[in-house]
């Protein structure tokens, strides 16, 4: 806040022409505007000083029969309005001071918003941004353009070898390397993890797109120093271009993206333009689809289950239902890969409604063996939550199986609370009038609104594993997850942290008051008949 000046010098301009030919982008902080100056104009004069210097601060003095005039506008790029004399000389400089911090503030928003933190370029949002204005200059001047996706090949060894650190280090370089390889018009955005998009305005097909993926390659070889050592990297490129390929953002992200997966099948450390015959990786994609169609009647599924323990007592106090799939010819298949399927074709209210049955029926066995009331959490996607006849299902199937209802969690992600605000609230207050819990999942993973949190009937949330994965070690993480900690506890939730795989990461958690947590460190997944001996020897362990 030290940049933020105690005293002002003023430049008085007696007009909007005076004001607009002497403004100079960066020169003045704020700028004091007499709502008299831009009366009749003032949405278009305060946009064009805008325009000019998107930083610059603007408050409007005004008199009080303009306050209309100054209301419209503060809604616009206006930070304050004050009325003429009602202002002494100490409390204007506190106004401008205030306008000043508003704007920085505004723009460092605006900044995280669109831009990628670690490598400063454009993000997801910002880049569809881009590619929609290129695609519509495209198509009035008759140009071509050309999509290029780049995925990092075998980054994760490197990540895993090294040290996140090491690999977040290695990704700047790797961003600064593909900047240098496009035109000042050209687009270079980083879609996460070691995933990239490169769009090339006005190409000629093919040729000039080849020629950058060839620099792009020579680019990465050079060897870069992380972690004490030179590591050498290469990529896999797709080339998808329009109009050939696509007319849409979205078809011509897909067919890079095809090509970009050709590129790895080749071995990668090379480029491969989009062709029709790719789409063949879609027909598998239908077929495993059928194949999930057959397992679901065909008892290929089964669960397996986690156990969450108390970091107060060392004890279970939870059990979380995992779905797998049991493949004839690819043996077991992991929920990362067939719930992103299940969701496109549907069959997650099939096969969850699979889940909370079976689920329910086990915990009925557990209990009559003697397991103690544990939490049963059960996933639940966007798709389950707004089926019609949820509700029901659930108040059939918890009186068949006789499950207390408040022993069940129902977790589900930030995006499913977000997506249908209103419809979500009303949702989970008919799940909590049945009594039953609800409990927000991967938290912290990219949605800035915290609302939900004060006005959602949530009993808990889950730290997503990417923060817990390098805390203490990682100033940053540690942080996020302090804060996760205290704004929980402030509003009455208990905490989760998942991927706890160190005895160093449930110290942290541990003495920052985290109340449950889940990993390896404690225990894998566990298949039903391996879950009452886990937790009853436990429960013996303690209570002996």
């Amino acid at each position: 806040d030290n940049a933020v000046p105690n005293q002002f010098s003023l430049t008085h301009v007696p007009s909007l022409s005076r004001v607009l030919e002497g403004l100079v982008p960066h020169r003045f902080d704020i700028a004091l505007v007499d709502a008299a100056l831009v009366n009749g104009a003032g949405a278009e004069a305060v946009n064009r000083i805008h325009t000019i210097d998107p930083g610059l601060a603007i408050v409007v003095l005004n008199e009080g029969q303009q306050e209309d005039i100054a209301s419209s506008l503060i809604r616009r790029e206006v930070q304050d309005y004050i009325q003429r004399g009602q202002v002494e000389s100490t409390g204007l400089g506190n106004v401008l001071r205030s306008a000043i911090r508003h704007q920085r503030l505004q723009q460092k928003l605006f900044y995280l918003a669109q831009y990628d933190p670690l490598t400063a370029l454009p993000n997801r949002s910002l880049l569809r941004d881009r590619l929609a204005q290129a695609l519509e200059r495209a198509r009035r001047t008759g140009k071509s353009l050309a999509l290029l996706f780049l995925d990092l090949d075998r980054f994760k060894s490197i990540n895993d070898s090294l040290g996140h650190e090491s690999g977040d280090r290695l990704l700047k370089v790797v961003s600064e390397r593909l900047v240098r390889c496009v035109r000042s018009e050209d687009t270079v955005a980083r879609l996460g993890g070691d995933e990239f998009l490169m769009v090339l305005e006005h190409v000629s097909v093919g040729e000039h797109a080849a020629l950058v993926a060839e620099k792009v390659l020579r680019a990465l070889s050079s060897p870069v120093p992380v972690g004490g050592i030179e590591v050498t990297v290469s990529a896999s490129i797709g080339v998808a271009t329009y109009p050939r390929d696509g007319a849409d953002a979205d078809t011509l992200l897909k067919n890079a993206d095809a090509a970009m997966y050709r590129s790895k099948e080749k071995g990668g450390n090379n480029y491969q333009f989009y062709e029709s015959e790719m789409n063949a990786r879609a027909y598998e994609r239908l077929a495993l689809e059928s194949a999930l169609r057959r397992a679901l009647t065909a008892q290929e599924f089964l669960l397996e289950y986690q156990p969450i323990y108390s970091l107060q007592s060392d004890r279970v106090t939870a059990l979380e239902a995992l779905i797998r799939w049991k493949h004839q010819e690819r043996g077991i298949i992991p929920p990362a890969e067939i719930i992103p399927l299940m969701e496109e074709s549907g069959l997650i209210v099939q096969a969850g409604e699979w889940v909370l049955r079976t689920a329910c029926r086990q915990y009925r066995s557990w209990r009559a063996r003697g397991l103690p009331p544990l939490r049963l959490k059960l996933n639940f996607s966007a798709r389950q939550l707004w089926q019609d006849e949820l509700l029901g299902q659930i108040t059939e199937i918890l009186q068949e199986e006789r499950v207390d209802p408040s022993c069940v969690v129902i977790e589900i992600t930030e995006g499913t609370l977000m997506d249908n605000s209103e419809a979500s609230l009303r949702r989970l207050r008919a799940l909590r009038d049945m009594r039953l819990q609800i409990s927000v999942d991967d938290f912290g993973t990219g949605y800035s609104s915290l609302t939900y949190l004060k006005d959602f009937p949530i009993s808990s949330l889950k730290i997503d594993r990417s923060f817990v994965r390098d805390i203490p070690t990682d100033p940053d993480n540690s942080a996020i997850v302090r804060a996760i900690i205290d704004l929980a506890h402030h509003l009455r939730l208990r905490v989760i942290a998942e991927g706890v795989e160190t005895q160093s990461q449930l110290d942290f958690l541990r003495q920052h008051g985290c109340e449950e947590a889940q990993g390896f460190f404690f225990s894998r997944p566990l298949p039903p008949q391996q879950v009452l001996l886990h937790c009853l020897g436990e429960s013996a362990m303690v209570f002996e």
